[in-house]
C-alpha cells in the first residue's frame, strides 16, 4: 500500500513444463509396454516418433515393432509345443530387452524434450492457430492486471546545489506562512 506503485504480478508459468496430461502419458505407454510383456512395446516408440518427428525414432519404432511381432508369431506358431531351456531364455530375454529398452528409450527422450525451453509447444498445431496471439485470462485468486494502469515511478531529479536547494525550502515556507496568516480566521492568536 505504501511506497512506489508496483505492476500488478502476473502469475507465471511452472518451471516444469511436465503437465498432469504429459506425466499420464508417460505412466501410461510405459504401463502399457510393461503389462504386456513386451508385445506392446511398440506403442511407446510409435507415440514418440510422431512427436518428435526424427527419423532415428521412426526407425526404432520399426525395429521394435518387428521383434514384438516376430515375438508375438513365435509364441503363435509354437504355442502348444514345450520349449527347450534355451529358447525360453531366449524369448524371455527378447521380452525383458523389448521392455526395457523401449521404456528407458521413451521415458529419458520424452522428459529431456519436456526440458527443452520452447517444448511446452503442442507438435501439431491447427491451421491459422498463432500461438502469439493467443489470449492469456488470469486465474481466479490472482490480481487483475488490468485493473488499474501501472503508472510509471516519477523521474527522479538530479541533485542541485545545497545552497540553492535551502534557500528554495525557505522560500517556500515563508510563502506557506504568509498564506496561513492571510486565511486564518480573526479571533485565533498571531504568532
Amino acid at each position: 500500500m505504501y511506497g512506489p506503485p508496483q505492476a500488478p504480478q502476473v502469475p507465471q508459468p511452472s518451471k516444469s513444463p511436465a503437465s498432469g496430461g504429459r506425466i499420464a502419458l508417460l505412466v501410461l505407454f510405459s504401463v502399457l509396454a510393461l503389462l504386456s510383456c513386451g508385445f506392446l512395446a511398440w506403442a511407446p516408440m510409435l507415440r514418440l516418433a510422431i512427436v518428435t518427428r526424427r527419423a532415428l525414432d521412426w526407425v526404432l519404432f520399426g525395429l521394435t515393432f518387428l521383434l514384438a511381432a516376430g515375438l508375438f508369431t513365435y509364441a503363435g506358431v509354437t504355442g502348444d509345443e514345450e520349449p527347450t531351456t534355451t529358447e525360453s531364455f531366449v524369448a524371455v530375454g527378447i521380452m525383458v530387452a523389448l521392455v526395457a529398452g523401449s521404456i528407458t528409450y521413451y521415458l529419458m527422450t520424452e522428459i529431456r524434450r519436456l526440458d527443452r525451453p520452447g517444448a511446452a509447444a503442442p507438435a501439431f498445431l491447427p491451421p491459422g492457430y498463432d500461438p502469439a496471439a493467443a489470449v492469456t485470462v488470469p486465474s481466479p485468486g490472482s490480481p487483475n492486471p488490468y485493473a488499474r494502469p501501472v503508472v510509471p515511478p516519477p523521474a527522479v531529479q538530479p541533485p542541485a546545489v545545497p545552497g540553492h536547494r535551502i534557500d528554495q525550502v525557505r522560500a517556500e515556507l515563508d510563502e506557506l506562512s504568509d498564506l496561513l496568516r492571510k486565511n486564518a480566521p480573526e479571533g485565533e492568536d498571531r504568532r
